[in-house]
């Protein structure tokens, strides 16, 4: 036999609820992102970036990863955002050297035609 819940602890079970639903909303968002970096889909990522700020800046008003409880859930979109930075700046170089490399090819055909 379960032993009935006050309103009080019926209503903290809810907020807990939905506050680890909100965290993992937010980690399903940036593991999405990740995803559309990786395939080179900036619009996309795009739109789950602004998402997930919205999500993230709900989270930080509501203090959530400063609880103790949700540690690991904290870890877990440290991590998340950390790869999104990795991949943007590693397709940030990549771009870079692109350009690089076109300039270069524009300074050569620029010489050619000058002959």
């Amino acid at each position: 036999m379960s032993k009935p819940t006050s309103p009080l602890s019926a209503k903290a079970d809810e907020k807990e609820n939905e506050a680890r639903q909100l965290l993992g909303y937010l980690a399903d968002l940036l593991e999405r992102q990740l995803e559309k970096l990786r395939k080179y889909d900036l619009d996309g990522a795009v739109r789950l970036a602004e998402e997930s700020q919205r999500v993230s800046e709900q989270v930080a008003r509501e203090g959530l990863l400063e609880r103790p409880c949700y540690a690991s859930q904290k870890q877990k979109i440290q991590g998340l955002y950390q790869d999104v930075c990795l991949i943007i700046a590693s397709q940030r170089q990549e771009v870079a050297e692109k350009l690089r490399q076109i300039r270069e090819g524009i300074r050569t055909l620029a010489r050619y035609a000058e002959q």
